[in-house]
């Protein structure tokens, strides 16, 4: 018995140490038995606690009341820290300047302003998780629809909408990567394999792999010129990926497919199929891709796996034949772009962009008028449907000219 354990918990205003275990008023009192965390709400397109007494009420309504009930509590939206204080100042926002045009220049990514507020009342109507850590990837906001989609842009006869067709959107931290030590072969999935086959990590060893990798022997300078002229005009720009291992590939896609399973019989039939390709490509990893705990618990390691990797969109044709194996495809974002900008073309080609319109993306990803001239004059290909991915498509090199 844990001696006057009611007592302890009382005291809930000073740390407290019990065997060697650290008690807050936030993190309790660590117990051999604790009841689990909620990695998950409900979600629902409707509002249940940001109502607001107007026949039709206004986007700007719906921050001012959001404000009022979120207050200083900190919501973790794909890296962006939104607080009653931020939400305020966005609903303060003069009459005649766009809300959405302001939400995404303040929050300086593509966000859905509606979709966001309605999950906002969802996480405001769960009780249990009040002031706890909520954290949504940049994955998870994009699936849900509180970020742009591709499908919003280049298939708007099946845009994404917050709570349409499903009814659960996950708001755990995933583990930090740097904490993640590499899965051991014979291992059960988990977040732990992001940590094998790794990257090229960083920046400069990313365009170093492809300097040495891309044909064309060019694309690693297009790229950096690219990114080099979008921050000089106060974009944010992040390259997450180059050269890529094609086991990477294989247990990105993988996890992916098997998260999205929802029965047992079809955890079972993708787990044969992945355990089959694993063999026919000739990787053989060692990853065992059923857990021991069952069917369900298969789906939130692959969940688990999804969110290290912050993989949206894989195919099996990728998986298998992916541009990155060759290093002549790159993942970058390039969020919060200005109102006007201005780009010159390794070709000499230079040209202004209007992108002041209100419900521009401000993305480089997400604005097809961009997407076409750099695809021209940079000599890019992007996948449309793949979010952060463009490939090289200037000609070879041949060994005679190099």
């Amino acid at each position: 018995m844990i001696p006057a354990l009611h007592e302890l918990l009382q005291q809930s205003s000073a740390m407290l140490f019990y065997l060697g275990a650290a008690f807050t008023p936030e993190a309790g009192l660590y117990l051999d038995v604790q009841e689990p965390a909620i990695t998950a709400i409900m979600a629902n397109r409707q509002w249940d606690v940001l109502v607001v007494d107007e026949q039709r009420p206004s986007l700007r309504a719906r921050l001012r009341r959001a404000a009022e009930e979120l207050g200083d509590w900190q919501l973790h939206i794909a890296g962006v820290r939104v607080d009653g204080k931020t939400l305020l100042e966005l609903a303060m926002t003069p009459e005649q300047e766009p809300i959405i045009r302001a939400a995404r220049e303040k929050l300086r990514c593509p966000v859905d302003l509606e979709d966001l507020l309605l999950f906002i009342d969802d996480v405001l109507a769960e009780p249990t998780i009040r002031g706890k850590r909520i954290w949504l990837t940049p994955g998870r906001a994009r699936n849900s629809g509180i970020f742009l989609h591709p499908d919003d842009v280049f298939r708007r006869r099946r845009p994404r909408r917050y709570a349409d067709g499903w009814n659960e959107i996950h708001i755990d931290e995933p583990q930090a990567k740097k904490n993640l030590e590499p899965a051991q072969d014979g291992e059960i999935l988990g977040p732990r394999w992001w940590a094998r086959f790794q990257n090229p990590d960083g920046e400069a060893a990313m365009l170093e792999a492809l300097a040495t990798s891309a044909p064309s022997q060019t694309f690693h300078t297009r790229i950096a010129s690219l990114m080099g002229q979008l921050r000089d005009q106060g974009t944010y720009v992040y390259l997450a990926s180059t050269l890529r291992h094609r086991e990477r590939g294989y247990l990105m896609w993988g996890s992916l497919i098997l998260s999205q399973t929802t029965t047992e019989e079809a955890v079972q039939k993708t787990v044969a199929m992945l355990e089959r390709l694993n063999g026919e490509w000739g990787l053989n990893i060692a990853i065992v891709w059923m857990h021991p705990d069952g069917w369900a618990a298969t789906i939130e390691g692959a969940r688990q796996m999804v969110d290290a990797y912050d993989v949206v969109y894989a195919t099996r044709h990728a998986a298998q034949n992916s541009d990155h194996y060759d290093g002549v495809a790159a993942d970058f974002v390039a969020v919060g772009l200005p109102r006007e900008l201005t780009l010159t073309g390794p070709d000499g080609d230079k040209r202004t962009f209007d992108l002041s319109a209100p419900r521009q993306a401000r993305d480089l990803n997400l604005t097809p008028k961009l997407i076409d001239w750099v695809e021209k004059h940079f000599e890019f290909e992007k996948l449309r449907s793949d979010y952060p991915h463009w490939s090289d498509r200037a000609k070879p090199v041949s060994p005679a000219d190099s």
